[in-house]
């Protein structure tokens, strides 16, 4: 992609997908000072679990978006799909900007947060997975890890956002009066991005795997045919979700239970760490393309499953730089993790049901193993009131997930179906 018309196709993929993170990132920064005001009769522990217990809530509703957005994708072209599903999310946010609070509302309140959860969860499955297809098949495969990495920071950047706008509200004690209008710049932000989908030309996509046309049967052919792989790409977008949650949603809602540390003062490092993020993600990217993918993601999920119980054993007592560099290490190990995720899982699918199926796998592995985890793991710390309790979840998918990747990388050439197959 060397022309302007490329490079508008290419800012518009990355200006969706942050967004998607950034209306996504939001309601678990905020679900810390939202837990209060949607179930103000709860005490806070059991009202901050609640409140979290709303993130998985796109369970069902994620991977049926991410059918029906894999099926327009592949059978009508990426920026159908792509257009459509940004859309949808650009309402949506604007419908959460106007959600009542239990007081003007009373149960309606929690209602209408979770009907918004579902909706943005269905929209926003057609978004990640099918920007990154787009980005990857347009683009040498020499490249695959480096811009894997990159689009992946677009994704941090979404992210980086969210947690700005929550610490600067959260600085000036506004949160509580003023989260609205984070929903609402995100609105616009979705807007701005379907103009530029609306303009783009047809992207370059090869017409031979399109050759056919998609079929109920046929899509559920591909989909058993790629069975293997598919549970593999759940099992390690589980895994890729969970290290998220832990280091960037938990831990603002866990620390100030058993510390001194406030809630503005989490959100303030949470910026930081997701500067570090950003940064980390092409370093990773660089590395995946000279040690291999697969061994930079098998050695990020060991160092979980090792380190996970030790690092939040360190958390008790400690002190803000402990806790710092505790969450350093957090985001290091899913940095690495998930840097060539993409780049991994477009070589376990041919083209002509790419989107569907990675879409699919993605969404059915980050909201059934992935979203629960800041619920889960907050619920054993409630009922053991062990600190290192709080990542037994977080390890049980690390190993699984370390087992996937070695799947793959002793069974990879079996797993890729031929073209003609599709």
């Amino acid at each position: 992609m060397h022309n302007s018309s490329s490079r508008m196709q290419l800012w518009s993929a990355c200006l969706g997908n942050l967004f998607e993170h950034y209306d996504g990132a939001l309601f678990g920064f905020l679900s810390v000072f939202l837990a209060p005001l949607i179930f103000p009769e709860k005490e806070p522990i059991t009202a901050l679990i609640l409140t979290y217990g709303m993130i998985p809530l796109g369970m069902l509703a994620r991977p049926i978006g991410s059918l029906v957005f894999g099926f327009i994708g592949d059978m009508y072209g990426r920026k159908r799909a792509l257009f459509l599903s940004l859309a949808g999310m650009a309402v949506v946010s604007g419908g959460i900007a106007f959600s009542p609070t239990y007081v003007q509302a009373g149960f309606l309140a929690p209602v209408l947060f979770c009907l918004g959860r579902v909706l943005q969860n269905f929209f926003s499955s057609g978004e990640s997975m099918g920007g990154a297809i787009f980005l990857l098949e347009n683009t040498p495969e020499k490249r695959h890890d480096l811009l894997s990495s990159l689009f992946n920071a677009t994704t941090v950047a979404g992210i980086l956002l969210a947690s700005a706008g929550v610490s600067l509200l959260s600085h000036f004690k506004i949160v509580e009066s003023g989260w609205r209008v984070l929903y609402l710049l995100g609105c616009v932000t979705a807007v701005f991005g379907c103009l530029i989908r609306r303009h783009m030309q047809t992207e370059a996509f090869p017409k031979a795997h399109m050759k056919l046309a998609h079929t109920l049967p046929k899509l559920m052919k591909a989909f058993w045919t790629c069975r293997k792989p598919l549970m593999l790409i759940a099992l390690s977008s589980g895994f890729a979700y969970a290290n998220y949650a832990m280091a960037l949603i938990l831990m603002n809602g866990f620390i100030p239970l058993v510390s001194s540390i406030t809630k503005s003062q989490m959100m303030s490092i949470n910026t930081f760490l997701l500067v570090l993020d950003f940064c980390a993600l092409p370093f990773f990217g660089w590395l995946a393309s000279k040690i291999s993918r697969e061994k930079m993601m098998l050695a990020a999920a060991l160092s979980v499953a090792l380190t996970g119980m030790p690092l939040m054993l360190l958390l008790e007592g400690a002190s803000l730089w402990g806790i710092i560099a505790v969450r350093i290490c957090l985001v290091l190990m899913g940095v690495a993790f998930f840097a060539p995720y993409h780049a991994w899982a477009g070589k376990l699918i041919p083209p002509a049901y790419r989107y569907a199926v990675i879409s699919f796998g993605y969404a059915l592995g980050s909201q059934l193993f992935g979203a629960p985890t800041a619920a889960i793991s907050l619920w054993c710390f409630r009922e053991t009131q062990m600190v290192s309790s709080i990542c037994w979840y977080w390890v049980i998918l690390a190993l699984i997930s370390s087992l996937a990747i070695a799947v793959t990388m002793k069974l990879r050439h079996r797993f890729t179906i031929p073209e003609e197959a599709a």
